[in-house]
């Protein structure tokens, strides 16, 4: 949790960086209110350029008329663009954004034509709307039918030759340019999107994680708790002196039930075969089980020992809970390739269905031996839990030597 808590702050951390202002930046998809305000904004500054026609026009003496169709044509334009559909994923099809891309060409047309063939420098603005709104097939094929109208209203104007090839190619490379913007505002916006679903995930395994430690942890401490606890009240009046021996014993699993919660907390704690094979000697004597441990003296890579130590701490708890067993053996076969851990006992092994369902292909059910299942898996191991062949119930987790083996 903690380092999905640190994934999480770090990517905060970057989009600071990135923008110290808090303004909508260049290559983002606006995805707040005040991202697409501060967008519509920056927009509408860049027809400000608009002001320089219309004071040229004015400087030429024009009728009242003209100049007022003029200008309320420039504002129509503003207006229209204004009201486009969002340009943000998922895009618009053609016939959501038609009429207005449409009244758009017509206004710059008729500009370009009634008055003068610099209005068609507003084809640029008619391209980029469509690059950013429709699909890229719709609108390479919009870009390009600005860039015509760009040459054909130049032409009909009578304009230069390099002016009208100057104008048109401007269309044509600022639109696709735009339409590569878009893309990239896309590729940034899925980027986000994975990047914040690797956060979530990374919650939700840490989450997994802890709960499947503090079972293990837990469950076993509480488990040699409840029988010692048993043990103590049939011996009370007896034979006190045994029985505070118990409570004594009880007093120390408890503590160090606490301390190993502790450690999983602080991320910290990883089981020692050893550890857990001298607890599962003393809880199983505790419940009245006879204990047999088979070669148990290896050295292995703190990961593979850990995963071991988990096995015979869940095996043995199973044992106590469920079996009623009279005997368990628990053997650790060291190898060149692999090591394994096995955990057999005499009892019942339907009783041990509350825990673990196994069938031909292995598969277990339960909190305890799934979780057990998983950290096997993680290290390319595998685990079996079913019906033992001469009776009673197996847990076998077998794992491969990542480090010395002795």
């Amino acid at each position: 949790m903690r380092d999905a808590t640190q994934c999480a702050t770090g990517r905060d951390r970057e989009r600071e960086a990135f923008d110290p202002t808090g303004m909508f930046m260049p290559g983002a998809i606006p995805v707040t209110a005040a991202d697409r305000r501060r967008k519509r904004i920056a927009i509408n500054v860049s027809f400000l350029w608009l002001a320089f026609p219309i004071l040229d026009l004015s400087g030429s003496h024009p009728s009242p008329l003209r100049m007022v169709c003029v200008t309320l044509a420039a504002i129509a334009y503003v207006l229209v663009y204004n009201i486009l559909p969002r340009d943000r994923p998922p895009f618009q099809t053609t016939r959501a954004v038609a009429p207005q891309l449409g009244t758009l060409a017509a206004i710059t047309g008729t500009l370009a034509l009634a008055d003068r063939a610099s209005w068609s420098l507003l084809f640029i603005f008619t391209a980029i709307a469509g690059a950013m709104r429709l699909g890229r097939r719709d609108a390479a094929i919009w870009i390009a039918i600005c860039t015509v109208l760009t040459a054909v209203t130049n032409v009909l104007d009578s304009t230069d030759v390099g002016s009208t090839i100057s104008l048109s190619a401007t269309t044509l490379a600022i639109g696709f340019m735009m339409l590569a913007f878009k893309r990239l505002m896309v590729l940034n916006h899925d980027l986000v999107t994975a990047r914040e679903e690797v956060a979530r995930l990374a919650v939700s395994e840490e989450r997994l994680r802890f709960a499947r430690d503090l079972h293990d942890l837990l469950g076993h401490g509480l488990t040699v708790i409840s029988v010692k606890a048993e043990l103590a009240e049939r011996l009370l009046t007896r034979d006190p002196a045994e029985a505070a021996e118990h409570v004594a014993d009880i007093k120390k699993v408890a503590r160090n039930a606490l301390s190993e919660v502790r450690e999983a907390v602080s991320d910290y704690r990883k089981p020692t075969l050893a550890s857990e094979l001298s607890g599962a000697r003393m809880a199983l004597q505790a419940a009245g089980i006879e204990a047999e441990l088979e070669g148990t003296d290896v050295t292995l890579d703190p990961e593979v020992e850990a995963v071991l130590a988990w096995a015979v701490r869940e095996g043995t708890t199973n044992v106590i809970r469920h079996s009623g067993a009279r005997n368990c053996r628990i053997e650790v076969h060291p190898g060149l390739a692999a090591v394994s851990a096995e955990v057999v006992d005499d009892g019942r092994a339907d009783a041990c269905d509350a825990d673990a369902d196994a069938n031909a292909n292995g598969a277990v059910r339960g909190s305890g031996l799934i979780g057990l299942r998983e950290r096997a898996e993680r290290l390319a191991g595998r685990l079996e839990a079913g019906p033992a062949p001469d009776g009673g119930f197996r847990l076998w987790v077998t794992l491969p030597v990542r480090g010395p083996l002795t």
